[in-house]
């Protein structure tokens, strides 16, 4: 069998990964919660990349492109240029959200405005997720990283208390 650099590349990601989970196991909590996820990640897919790549059979060479998937060529370019600056202002409305009313409020109102007016989702379903959306957020940043947000501009200019 004749090893190439991919056969090296998963096993130095798998000892980086496991590198980084020692070195956070000496820290708080909080501060290696991320890290130690990232890394237990990122140990068991260099791990399955390397049995895929050591007990491969054979190499089969087949004629590819740059990239792996080919785009659609048979859709409108209207509709493609339309679908991708309503993308761009999804994006540039949640920043807005979260300007003006901080991750708290931005959060739960970009789902649910996303759930009704794009989605096309009933009630229900909407105000589930969106629901799930809030408690998920705050559970995960607020409630068990204590990571403070700062309130959106227009909290701020009524001089409401910060909810995050």
């Amino acid at each position: 069998m004749r090893y190439s650099g991919e056969h090296f590349v998963s096993p130095c990601l798998m000892a980086m990964a496991v590198g980084v989970m020692i070195t956070a196991m000496k820290w708080p909590f909080k501060t290696a919660l991320f890290p130690m996820i990232v890394s237990v990640f990122i140990f068991f897919g260099a791990m399955a990349e390397f049995l895929l790549t050591f007990f491969e059979s054979k190499h089969i060479v087949t004629k590819q492109g740059a990239v792996d998937f080919q785009l659609s060529e048979d859709i409108d370019q209207a509709l493609a240029n339309r679908r991708t600056l309503l993308g761009f202002a999804w994006i540039i409305g949640f920043f807005l959200l979260i300007l003006l009313f901080g991750f708290l409020i931005a959060v739960p109102l970009m789902v649910f405005l996303f759930l009704k007016v794009q989605a096309k989702e009933r009630w229900g379903i909407s105000l589930l997720l969106t629901g799930l959306a809030l408690v998920f957020f705050y559970g995960l940043f607020i409630w068990l990283l204590s990571i403070p947000f700062p309130v959106g501009w227009i909290l701020e200019g009524l001089k409401m208390p910060g909810l995050g």
